[in-house]
């Protein structure tokens, strides 16, 4: 199936409200669909019945179910649903589908299939926001008898799959593929940064090109083809339907398109088996992204008119050439004509798994409504797939010739071939070919006094230039928030509201003093409601105001008296509002096992997947035989899992893209100072202000697994709410699918002085990321975090925890709590962190492997001992003990959780009351 017109048919051959009442459910999909001038839906039959082949192949015949509940695909929660009027909801959709299709009238197919994939379920919801039933509209089932995946993952699927159901012979013909496409190097190419817009342009040159292959394939496939990641509100796809197909995307906010959150991968099901037609559309992919790397290096060559130096520009092809490396591998769905068997891939898998699916196979064939066909051994597929990728990424495509002469002053690895120098330009010019002088051609912001560059770094740091020329005007004058801008947001955002004249006076004396536009930025997004551009935030530190900082950042001279001057007005700002801290946090999130989920070993067992009702009717003797068949699977833990499915691909899928697209952006750009600099679904890289890093922490991690919900005071904040055990959170009047409750992550976090050379905290968040996922506690790995505190004289603390604990054991609400007893401004008083350091003298010699040799009682007696001694505040006597007592506890329950662990605790309480100085610096 590769018109799309059949995949419009596809796509519509079940109706949203299917599970409401399955009997009559194919007269209402034809009456919607004639409302949508679409007609003879029936022939998507052979691709409906592969999608879903796996479910009912493993129904007994005649099982029937009402609409009682919702299953999580990835966990064992679910939603019970309570009474409604079917009746009524079939009328009010039947006239929601009269209204969309009076907007798509006379559309041509592929439109008409690219707008209904986009708009429809937002359009749905526009018209029947009222009913109290639409909150469901996301989650709605495709199965009342298996409820654990959506409509609108089927309705995906099926629109994907090539195939045609033969009535006379009852047979299927499908023609399909499992294609995986990738790009690199991920890690080295974006650490390979001297500032954070570097960092950020990086991530998104991997995105957005991972975007044009993907756009090449969906303009000739659709979009239901990519399995992963899930493409629905993705802003670079929207862009594309509104640019290029002139679609009206609903909600669609150009600014969405500066955040990356395109992984660099994708998986998709294509619509032929032959090996030439695979090869050639790989070729198509990996052509689309070199043309596109091509009108970069072309718009270079125009703007700093190098067609005179064909040296250079010879050199910068090569430098380009090397990037970005490219793999693809596919797995097809047919081996001579017929489709892939099990005998095929027992040369290629473990045999243990290709008993299960021989023992599925012939269950299904006994007992299934259904006979099984290609959709049952979906897993396997994928298996294959993932494998051969791991075995094409060792085959080296290329050798890297070494380079003589000056390197970049970025990346360390290529020949430098543009450069900036006001007094000293010889150092540059001994490379061969002699490279370019780019002072007084481009700005301060693109390349930096004393800096050189590579061809590839160079296009990083001119990139955002062919942004705004390609995709949209958002990207002109792009400027992401430096390390200062970051450390600094909180004390502006105090400064602007108890401080306006001062914060005013001050940027007035600066445009008083210069006439330069790199002096001024946007900031932390949630400042932005306070003011549009500010000063950047590198000037809001004294130490800074300094004759050969302007110089050096400025290019400009600046008399004693000015400095003087500004350092007066910048005295009577901090005079009101404080000092403003000096660090910053970077935050690394990675979901925890990703691979094992993807692959389908971390899926519940199999009864999870039956509605609970026709889980306990069906018989004993179908149940036993087909938890006997899955038990294969694992036999050390005699695991009775689910398989994976296409239609489970796409609920873990729709998962990520949820957590990245409403949940993390929202945590950390809308409701704290935080800046995001990516979000590609299991995986987070953040800026963060010193002052909300618990709380960003805190509820990043929640949210991945859904245990966030609505803030009880009817705000838009989100809250951590672990008693959440459903995988569904409601937000915005909506279900949304998370990852569920089984879901962990892990996150490494650095606090560091804003001075401190970013690639070093690239290296280091990396670093404690690693950390965190190698941390063991009762024998379970991962779900943990790791705290890096580097100092400016380059002292370093490292503590790590898990999130979690037995009983209910939150750490971070336990650290927050912790934090406030080292506040100053605490009304019940505080403790000086001097008691820390006092621990450590003394128990320095009673160390043994990082544990000390007394017992827990006896610790516990010296920490109450220097806690009364570290108590400032109003309590005397028996209150004061009290109050010291009961800290005193609270930290036993983290000394206990770090399995008595000294220096861990100790770099714990260090790194926890470091942030609480910082935060106080600025005035209550």
């Amino acid at each position: 199936m590769s018109n799309f017109s059949e995949k419009l048919k596809a796509f519509l051959h079940d109706p949203i409200d299917k599970c409401f009442d399955i009997p009559t459910h194919i007269e209402r999909a034809k009456k919607y669909a004639e409302k949508l001038e679409v007609s003879e839906i029936e022939k998507s039959k052979g691709s409906d019945i592969i999608a879903s082949s796996l479910e009912r192949s493993l129904l007994p015949k005649g099982v029937k179910q009402k609409f009682t509940e919702i299953r999580h695909p990835l966990s064992t929660g679910s939603i019970e649903i309570g009474n409604y009027q079917k009746e009524k909801i079939f009328q009010k959709i039947k006239k929601a589908y009269e209204n969309i299709g009076k907007e798509v009238k006379n559309w041509n197919e592929k439109k008409k299939f690219f707008n209904l994939w986009r708009n429809l379920q937002d359009k749905l919801f526009e018209n029947l926001k009222s009913e109290n039933w639409i909150k469901f509209l996301p989650i709605l089932p495709a199965d009342t008898r298996i409820p654990d995946h959506s409509i609108w993952e089927h309705l995906k699927i099926t629109s994907a799959i090539n195939a045609f159901w033969d009535e006379e012979n009852k047979i299927i013909y499908q023609n399909n593929s499992l294609f995986l496409f990738t790009i690199g190097p991920v890690q080295s190419f974006i650490k390979q940064a001297r500032k954070t817009q570097d960092f950020y342009i990086g991530s998104f040159m991997l995105s957005y090109f991972t975007f044009v292959a993907i756009k090449k394939l969906i303009n000739k496939y659709g979009p239901t083809s990519v399995i992963y990641p899930d493409l629905y509100k993705q802003s670079l796809v929207d862009w594309f339907l509104k640019e290029d197909l002139k679609i009206d995307v609903l909600d669609f906010k150009e600014e969405n398109l500066l955040l990356p959150t395109i992984p660099n991968r994708f998986v998709a099901i294509i619509p032929t088996s032959k090996k030439e037609e695979i090869e050639k559309l790989a070729d198509e992919l990996k052509n689309s992204i070199k043309e596109e790397i091509k009108k970069v290096k072309q718009m270079i060559i125009r703007e700093l008119e190098l067609n005179e130096e064909q040296e250079l520009k010879n050199r910068l092809e090569e430098h380009l050439a090397e990037f970005p490396q490219i793999y693809w591998v596919a797995i097809p769905w047919k081996v001579q004509r017929k489709n892939i068997s099990l005998e095929d891939l027992k040369d290629f898998l473990e045999e243990e798994l290709i008993k299960v699916f021989e023992c599925l196979w012939k269950f299904a064939e006994k007992n299934g409504e259904f006979p099984p066909d290609i959709g049952l051994i979906y897993e396997l597929l994928y298996s294959a797939l993932e494998k051969s990728i791991r075995i094409r990424k060792n085959l080296r495509e290329f050798e890297q010739t070494s380079e003589i002469g000056r390197k970049c002053s970025v990346c360390g690895e290529r020949n430098v071939l543009f450069f900036r120098e006001k007094n000293n330009p010889d150092k540059f010019l001994k490379n061969k070919p002699k490279p370019l002088n780019l002072t007084n051609k481009v700005s301060l912001k693109t390349i930096a006094d004393g800096e050189g560059l590579c061809g590839l770094c160079f296009v990083k740091r001119f990139f955002e230039k062919y942004l705004e020329k390609e995709i949209s005007s958002v990207f002109k004058n792009l400027s992401f928030p430096s390390t200062a801008e970051i450390a600094c947001a909180n004390f502006k955002a105090k400064a602007l509201e108890k401080a306006q004249e001062e914060f005013k006076e001050y940027e007035k004396k600066f445009r008083e003093v210069f006439d330069e536009s790199s002096l001024w930025t946007f900031p932390v997004p949630k400042l932005k409601e306070k003011v549009e551009k500010t000063l950047e935030g590198h000037w809001f530190y004294e130490e800074n105001l300094r004759m050969k900082e302007f110089e050096r950042a400025l290019e400009v001279s600046i008399s004693e008296e000015e400095i003087s001057k500004l350092k007066e007005v910048l005295k009577k700002l901090t005079n009101k509002v404080g000092l403003p801290s000096s660090y910053y946090a970077v935050i690394k999130l990675d979901g925890d096992s990703m691979g094992k989920w993807l692959s389908g070993e971390l899926l519940p067992q199999i009864e999870f997947a039956y509605n609970s009702q026709v889980w306990e009717k069906l018989p004993k003797e179908f149940k036993e035989e087909l938890k006997k068949c899955f038990k294969l699977l694992n036999l050390e833990k005699k695991d009775s899992r689910k398989i994976l499915t296409p239609a489970i691909h796409a609920s873990i899928s729709t998962a990520l893209r949820n957590y990245a697209l409403e949940f993390v952006r929202k945590i950390i750009e809308e409701e704290h100072f935080g800046k995001l600099v990516y979000a590609g679904g299991d995986d987070v890289f953040a800026f963060v202000n010193l002052k909300d890093l618990w709380d960003v922490m805190h509820k990043l991690r929640a949210a991945f697994s859904g245990h966030v919900k609505k803030s009880d005071d009817g705000k838009t904040s989100m809250e951590v709410d672990w008693n959440n055990f459903t995988g569904f959170v409601l937000k915005d009047g909506k279900y949304l699918l998370t990852m569920g409750p089984e879901a962990k992550a892990s996150m490494g976090v650095v606090i560091a002085h804003y001075k401190t050379p970013l690639q070093i905290i690239l290296e280091k968040v990396s670093a404690a990321l690693e950390i965190a996922k190698n941390l063991k506690y009762e024998d379970e790995e991962k779900d943990a975090f790791c705290l890096v505190l580097i100092r400016r004289s380059g002292e370093e603390r490292i503590t790590k925890l898990k999130w979690k604990y037995e009983n209910g054991f939150d750490t971070m609400e336990k650290l927050k709590e912790i934090s406030k007893k080292f506040n100053e401004k605490n009304e019940e008083g505080y403790f000086s962190n001097r008691f820390i350091y006092r621990l450590q003298e003394e128990f320095i010699r009673l160390k043994k492997n990082e544990k000390l040799i007394i017992t827990p009682d006896a610790f516990e007696c010296e920490l109450y001992r220097v806690l009364l001694r570290a108590y400032n505040g109003s309590k005397k006597g028996e209150e004061k003990k009290r109050f010291s007592r009961d800290f005193c506890s609270l930290l036993m329950e983290i000394y206990e959780k770090v399995e008595e662990n000294f220096e861990n605790f100790v770099n714990f309480l260090l790194i926890v009351s470091f942030v609480r100085s910082e935060i106080s610096k600025e005035k209550k």
